[in-house]
């Protein structure tokens, strides 16, 4: 405030005066007028004001009003509390309506309590009024002094704050980051947050923000960034005394890339067992890795693998056979995951029992072995592999009676049986397997082992008619082989083929006449097949026994030969109707009486009730249900006395007759002893006309007779000597 112009004026004028009075020794009354007026207090401050020193927190600027013109100084009093002030003394005063003083070396952050006083010289003390608070200081020695000015309380500021330290950023995103640091202090007013993006060389304010009471963990979020730049922060910590003594920066730190657009197209190029094999389309041209993923149900997914960026397929193993499964991928980058490709749905593939060969073939090889052959089943490399395969046999049918007979490799599509029996028919299929089970049948094929033909079967023997009227035994059976080279038929009249007339047939024949039979006979037939490799087994036995049409046909041409003890008979039998031949004897050749009875064809007879050097005579006929024939002619024969030598016909009169019966021609045996004999063979028809004539050769025993050109029926064939005569029949067809 400024001082009173004309108070200033007054009290130069004063002093000047009293300094006149004092030299002058003019008078002592007015010096002491003087002196009491320069005694008195000076006026007193007002308007004290104060700040505490920017940067600084030991000092304070005072200022106030002067109100007095006479000061010296001014006194200052400040203390921590409203008690105990500490003075100084501000030394001369300025000209300036205003008075101002630095209070130093205070307490950093700390209230004070600060007057201020003016002093000159003199020893008055004014009047003032007590107030609170007021420093009670005397006034300095020898001076005076005004009231004290108004109380200020005023702060110093507080030291310049601690440090922050540990910046570092996250979370960090396309466009913000977050600053995170430690505030080391409590006495900042604010934080200064500067970033760069030129790698850290230029640092640019970009936020101040409040300080917070207390330390602990500060951030900021910056959400001024761009995608795929690189950044790095500066703090700075403030108050009133000015910033810390140091900041912390972070490191340097890219923002993150856009995500990447989402892969399109998934689809498979391949599906396995326990695998699928994926591709797709990238979209994106910002794209690090591509994630994989699957799942059984379409919600819960489970990440199968990664992919770099710059391949597009991707194989998911280890999965279940015959599952369904749900595929889909994303792009990925730093800056995050793209969205979805399209699900894709895959079955894995599962393994199945294999497919069955076809066209499987039988082909006869020998008695022994069929060499089989087929196409193998189709399979996919992976599903419905064969493993091995089976090869099957019957000898029952198409149907039934399989076994497996082999197992073989699976890609062998051929199979040589060598167990076979001969001449038995196989039925085969094949089949594959795997370990998920066996493939259905092939189609049956069958083949027979080489051997002896199949036996004929349902032979069959009935009496029938042949062409001319003869009744005949007609044979016939079913013929179950295609490979025989002719027939036996065997004919016997006992079932056990004691004795058997056979004839043989050429192949493929399937009926024969059975010719010379005797009626009132049973017969038995059997037949077999033959080949190479030997006769079939025989067919079922057929009997028949033929009727009794008429009395037998007499014998004839009865011979004996006699010794003392015996007489032996011999006749011919002219008929294939008898059952016997009754033997009769007669001494005086008028009275005949049976002797004996042979059976039938039997044509030989010895009569040992005879008595030597007797003479006998002898017939014979043949006998039947139907009556009995015509006898033979008397024979009438002497025993031999005692002592006479025996004379014997030789028995050498047999002969032999075959094939019988015959289709072209036979073949007539004669024994040795008849070779030593002229004679002929002579052959007969049924009407007992001669239509061959044959001479004995006395070197010939085997003599070929031709039928070929006459016509089915019965013929005689005799063979006639100058002692004897023997008859058989034979029948052609």
């Amino acid at each position: 405030m400024r001082k009173n112009y004309f108070l200033s004026l007054f009290l130069l004028m004063t002093a000047f005066w009293h300094v006149e009075a004092t030299d002058g020794n003019k008078s002592t009354n007015p010096a002491r007028e003087v002196e009491t007026l320069m005694l008195a207090a000076p006026g007193n401050p007002t308007l004290l004001t104060g700040l505490a020193v920017g940067g600084n927190s030991t000092k304070i600027n005072l200022t106030w009003n002067d109100n007095s013109s006479d000061e010296t100084e001014f006194e200052i009093a400040y203390s921590t509390l409203p008690t105990g002030y500490q003075t100084v003394l501000t030394g001369s005063p300025n000209s300036s309506p205003t008075g101002s003083f630095q209070l130093t070396s205070l307490l950093p952050g700390t209230q004070y309590y600060v007057w201020v006083r003016a002093v000159k010289n003199g020893v008055d003390v004014p009047s003032c009024v007590s107030v609170p608070n007021m420093p009670t200081n005397a006034a300095p020695v020898g001076k005076s002094v005004s009231c004290w000015s108004n109380q200020l309380l005023i702060s110093t500021n507080v030291n310049t704050p601690e440090s922050p330290t540990g910046a570092y950023v996250a979370p960090i995103s396309q466009r913000t980051a977050t600053l995170n640091w430690t505030d080391n202090s409590t006495t900042e007013t604010s934080f200064e947050i500067l970033r760069s993006g030129d790698d850290g060389v230029t640092y640019t304010t970009i936020a101040t923000i409040p300080g917070i009471s207390g330390t602990g963990n500060r951030t900021y979020v910056d959400n001024g960034l761009f995608p795929n730049s690189k950044y790095s922060y500066r703090v700075w910590a403030i108050n009133g005394t000015g910033y810390s003594t140091s900041n912390t920066t972070t490191a340097i730190f890219p923002t993150p890339p856009d995500p990447p657009v989402a892969p399109n197209s998934l689809g498979s190029f391949g599906i396995g067992l326990n695998s699928v094999s994926l591709y797709w389309i990238n979209g994106a041209s910002n794209a690090e890795a591509f994630v994989i993923e699957y799942s059984v149900d379409n919600n819960s997914w489970v990440v199968a693998g990664t992919n770099p960026p710059y391949v597009t397929g991707f194989t998911v193993y280890n999965l279940e056979e015959g599952r369904k499964y749900f595929f889909r991928v994303k792009a990925t980058n730093s800056g995050g995951s793209s969205g979805y490709s399209n699900t894709a749905v895959y079955t894995t593939l599962k393994r199945v029992a294999p497919n069955p060969s076809f066209n499987l073939t039988a082909q006869t090889v020998s008695t022994t072995q069929i060499d089989l052959a087929w196409n193998l089943g189709t399979q996919d490399g992976v599903t419905n592999n064969r493993v091995a395969q089976e090869i099957y046999r019957s000898s029952t049918s198409a149907t039934d009676g399989f076994s497996r007979i082999a197992t073989i490799g699976d890609y062998e599509s051929s199979y040589s049986d060598k167990t076979g029996l001969p001449k038995t028919k196989y039925w085969y299929k094949v089949l594959a397997a795997n370990y998920q089970g066996q493939s259905p049948f092939s189609n049956v094929a069958s083949a027979t082992t080489l051997g002896p033909p199949y036996a004929p079967s349902d032979l069959k023997a009935v009496l029938a008619n042949d062409a001319l009227g003869n009744t005949i035994i007609k044979a016939s059976w079913k013929d179950n082989s295609d490979d025989e080279w002719g027939f036996a038929l065997e004919r016997s009249l006992d079932n056990s083929f004691t004795n058997i007339v056979k004839a043989d047939l050429i192949e493929n024949t399937v009926e024969a006449t059975s010719i010379p039979f005797e009626e009132g006979v049973t017969y038995f037939f059997r037949i077999k097949a033959s080949n190479i490799y030997g006769d079939s087994k025989y067919s079922e036995v057929a009997q028949i026994e033929t009727i009794v049409t008429a009395i037998p046909n007499a014998p004839y041409d009865l011979k004996g030969t006699a010794t003392s003890a015996s007489v032996s008979l011999k006749w011919g039998d002219d008929s294939n109707k008898e059952s016997t031949f009754d033997v009769e004897r007669s001494t005086d050749g008028t009275t005949f009486a049976s002797i004996g009875t042979t059976g039938r064809n039997e044509v030989t007879y010895i009569d040992n009730t005879v008595s030597d050097n007797t003479k006998y005579y002898y017939r014979v006929k043949a006998t039947n249900i139907k009556g009995g024939s015509d006898y033979t002619n008397v024979l009438a024969i002497t025993t031999l006395a005692k002592t006479s030598a025996a004379i014997q016909l030789a028995d050498a009169d047999i002969f032999q007759v075959y094939p019988n019966p015959t289709t072209d021609g036979i073949k007539v045996s004669v024994s040795d002893n008849m070779l030593k004999e002229s004679g002929v063979i002579m052959v007969t028809d049924k009407m007992n006309r001669v239509i061959s004539k044959t001479l004995l050769n006395t070197t010939q025993s085997e003599y070929n007779v031709d039928l070929s050109n006459y016509s089915e029926g019965t013929y005689t064939i005799s063979l006639r000597t100058a002692t004897q005569q023997i008859t058989k029949r034979v029948y052609k067809f």
